[in-house]
């Protein structure tokens, strides 16, 4: 099974394990937004995949991997809610590149 197949098959509710350059983040899957690969005036735009999850300490985090079926151009990108500088609640870049993502039904990818 391929990284996109696996991170399409992610589903809420489901468990999710991401290693990034500094740590292990594990959680659970509480929202799931995709929108398909299309081809438009402008070239092709990529698919989207952008999975919501908290951890057991309730930190909130989103992972948005992009896509493309044509060409092979992969992107994945992780953020963090929390209190941004003026105050207000928001999803800030950690900085995290992620490694690999472990499939719920126990297959590492890479």
């Amino acid at each position: 099974m391929t990284d996109q197949q696996t991170v399409l098959a992610l589903e809420c509710t489901d468990s999710i394990q991401i290693h990034t350059e500094k740590r292990t983040l594990t959680g659970v899957i509480y929202q799931c937004e995709h929108c398909e690969p299309e081809l438009t005036c402008r070239g092709p735009e990529p698919g989207e995949y952008v999975l919501y999850f908290a951890t057991p300490t309730h930190d909130l985090y989103r992972l948005q991997y992009a896509y493309y079926n044509e060409i092979e151009h992969t992107e994945a990108t992780l953020e963090y809610y929390d209190l941004s500088p003026n105050g207000r609640y928001t999803w800030l870049r950690t900085g995290a590149r992620v490694e690999c993502i472990i499939n719920p039904s126990g297959g590492e990818q890479a």
